[in-house]
C-alpha cells in the first residue's frame, strides 16, 4: 500500500507543479498519442482497427492499447477534453498498478517486505517513467504487462506468464524478446528435464497464438504480416547497437532516478553476490536449490529490462535523447530495471548484519527520493510545455482543417495524429505509418487519393514545384520542447494556386526527410 500512496503523492506532483506551462486546454504530448486515439475510435466505430473510416491498415504499433482506449471513447462520448482526461485517469490506474507489481515482484524473489516496499517506492519515483502515466501513450500498460509477466514466471506458473508477456507484445512488439529470453532461461532456473520443456511451451503458447492472429490480420489489411510503423521507422542495425547502447545508458537512464551519476547499477551485483533469500517456483526454500538458479531467477526482471533495450535499440536509434519521443521506446523496461536493483541491493543487505542488513535498499531509496525531488517540477513542465506545443500546431490545424474543408474531402499529412482526430476528415500520411501505399506508391494509387491540402513541416520537406502550391493556413508555437529541432515548431497548410488545377489534379512533389509525391487538386474552401 506504501508504493502505491507514494505513486499517487507523486503523481500528484508530476502534475501540478509544471502546470502553468500550458495555460490552455489539456492534451497529449505527443502527435502519436492522437494516432492512437484515431484507432481507438476507429476500433468503437467499425469494430476494426481503421486509421481512415472504413480502410482497415497496420500502422497501429500498439493494438492492445488501442483496444484499451475503445471503450475510453466511448465514455467520452466525442468530447476531447473529457477522452483526454479519461486516457489520463487510465494511465494513472496503470502507473499505480505498476507500482504494486513491482513490490509483489520484489517480494517473490526475496521474502523481505523491505525489499517489495523499495521496488515499489522506486517505481513510483522513477519520474520520466511515472510522467509518462499523462502521455496518452502504451508506456504504463506494457511495463504494468512485463512485471506481471515476470511475476508469473519467477513463481512457476508459466501458463500466466505466457498470456501477460504476450499481451505485452500487443502493447510493444519488441516485448516478445523479453518471452524468447525468459524461455532460453527456463531450463537454467528449473532444471533441464522434461519439466522444463514443458514450461517452455506453456510459456511460448501464448505469444506464437498472439503472433500468429496480429500476422493475420496485417496480412487482410495490407497483404504484409509486418506493421506498416515497422517498415517505416525501423532502422535495425547490429553494428550500431553498442553506440545506441552508449547513448541510451549516457543520455536516457540517468535522467531515470536513481540512475543518476550510476551508483545505482552496483546493487545488481547483489543478485550473484549476495545470500539471497528467494522462494523456488515450485515452493520451498530457494537456499535449498542450486545457488547458481536461485541468482538466475532472481535477476531475471533485470535480464528482461536489458533485453527489451537492447531489442529497442537494435531498431530506434536514439537520436534525440533529451525528447519524450525517444525517451518513451525504453521507459516499459524501466520498472524491471528498477525491480532488478532492488532485489540486488537486498542480496546486498543479506550479508550484513542487524540493522545494517536494510541499509543498501535504504540507499537506494533515498538516492531515488532524492533525484525525484529534483526533477519533479522540470518534467511536470516539459510534459505540459509539450501538450501546449501540441495544441498550438497540430490539433489547431486538424481544427481548422475541419471548420474549413467539407465533410470527406482527402488531405495528405506528415503528422498525422492530432490532424485526423480533430479534422475528422480522410488522411493520407505522407510517411506510410498509416498509409502503407506511401511507401512505395504506385501512380494508380496517387491517381486514385487526390488530396485538397498538404500538412507538412517546412523543416522536413520542400516542394519541387511551388508555382503550384500556396500556403493557406500555419501554426506556429513557442518555447518548442517536444523534440531537439526548434525548426519543427513550424507547419503549413499547401493548397492548389487557382488554376494550377484547373484543368484537373496536378502532381506535387516534395523532397527531404522522405521524398513523397500526391495529386493536388483545387476545392474553395482551401484559400488563405
Amino acid at each position: 500500500m506504501a508504493p502505491v500512496l507514494l505513486a499517487g503523492a507523486v503523481l500528484a506532483g508530476l502534475w501540478s507543479a509544471g502546470r502553468s506551462a500550458n495555460p490552455g486546454a489539456p492534451g497529449f504530448r505527443l502527435d502519436d498519442a492522437w494516432i492512437h486515439q484515431v484507432y481507438g475510435r476507429g476500433l468503437l466505430h467499425h469494430g476494426y482497427l481503421a486509421y481512415n473510416d472504413g480502410v482497415p491498415t497496420t500502422g497501429c504499433t500498439s493494438p492492445l492499447w488501442a483496444v484499451c482506449l475503445t471503450p475510453v471513447h466511448a465514455v467520452a462520448g466525442g468530447d476531447p477534453d473529457t477522452l483526454v482526461a479519461a486516457v489520463m485517469a487510465l494511465g494513472v490506474l496503470l502507473q499505480l498498478a505498476a507500482a504494486a507489481a513491482a513490490g509483489i515482484l520484489a517480494l517473490r524473489l526475496t521474502g523481505d517486505v523491505r525489499a517489495g516496499v523499495a521496488a515499489g517506492a522506486l517505481v513510483a519515483m522513477a519520474t520520466p517513467w511515472a510522467t509518462a502515466a499523462y502521455s496518452g501513450m502504451e508506456v504504463q500498460l506494457t511495463g504494468l504487462l512485463l512485471l506481471l509477466g515476470m511475476g508469473a514466471a519467477v513463481s512457476g506458473r508459466w501458463t500466466p506468464a505466457g498470456v501477460w508477456l504476450a499481451l505485452a507484445a500487443l502493447a510493444r512488439p519488441e516485448a516478445a524478446v523479453v518471452t524468447v529470453v525468459t524461455a532460453a532461461m527456463v531450463p537454467w532456473i528449473s532444471g533441464g528435464d522434461r519439466s522444463a520443456r514443458e514450461a517452455v511451451l506453456r510459456l511460448l503458447l501464448p505469444s506464437v497464438i498472439g503472433g500468429a492472429l496480429v500476422a493475420a490480420h496485417h496480412l487482410w489489411a495490407s497483404g504484409s504480416p509486418l506493421p506498416a510503423t515497422f517498415q517505416a521507422k525501423s532502422a535495425a542495425s547490429l553494428t550500431a547497437l553498442p553506440a545506441r547502447t552508449a547513448a541510451a545508458f549516457r543520455d536516457i537512464l540517468p535522467a531515470v532516478p536513481p540512475f543518476a551519476g550510476g551508483i545505482a547499477w552496483l546493487a545488481l551485483g547483489g543478485l550473484f553476490a549476495g545470500r539471497l533469500a528467494a522462494r523456488s517456483p515450485a515452493g520451498g526454500d530457494a537456499r535449498r536449490a542450486l545457488p547458481g538458479r536461485v541468482a538466475l531467477r532472481s535477476a531475471l526482471p533485470a535480464i528482461a529490462g536489458l533485453a527489451f533495450l537492447l531489442a529497442n535499440l537494435f531498431l530506434i536509434d536514439p537520436v534525440d535523447p533529451d525528447a519524450f519521443y525517444h525517451q518513451r521506446y525504453l521507459l516499459p523496461a524501466v520498472p524491471l530495471l528498477l525491480t532488478g536493483l532492488a532485489v540486488g541491493a537486498h542480496g546486498w543487505g543479506t550479508r550484513l548484519r542487524g540493522r545494517a542488513a536494510a541499509a543498501p535498499l535504504a540507499a537506494l531509496v533515498l538516492l531515488a527520493g532524492i533525484g525525484a525531488a529534483r526533477t519533479v517540477t522540470p518534467e511536470s513542465r516539459h510534459l505540459h510545455n509539450d501538450v501546449r506545443n501540441i495544441n498550438a500546431v497540430q490539433r489547431r490545424i486538424g481544427t481548422w482543417l475541419g471548420e474549413n474543408l467539407p465533410a470527406g474531402t482527402r488531405i495528405a499529412s506528415s503528422d498525422a495524429g492530432a490532424v485526423r482526430y480533430f479534422s475528422e476528415l480522410p488522411v493520407v500520411d505522407v510517411l506510410g505509418l498509416n498509409t502503407p501505399e506511401m511507401l512505395d506508391p504506385t501512380d494508380e494509387f496517387l491517381r486514385a487519393h487526390p488530396v485538397a491540402a498538404v500538412v507538412l513541416l517546412p523543416a522536413w520537406f520542400r516542394g519541387l514545384d511551388e508555382t503550384a502550391t500556396m500556403a493557406v493556413y500555419g501554426a506556429q508555437t513557442e518555447d518548442y520542447t517536444v523534440t531537439g529541432n526548434p525548426n519543427m515548431r513550424t507547419q503549413i497548410v499547401l493548397a492548389a494556386r487557382p488554376g494550377a488545377a484547373a484543368d484537373g489534379p496536378v502532381r506535387v512533389r516534395f523532397v527531404g526527410f522522405r521524398p513523397f509525391a500526391v495529386d493536388l487538386i483545387e476545392t474553395p474552401g482551401a484559400s488563405p
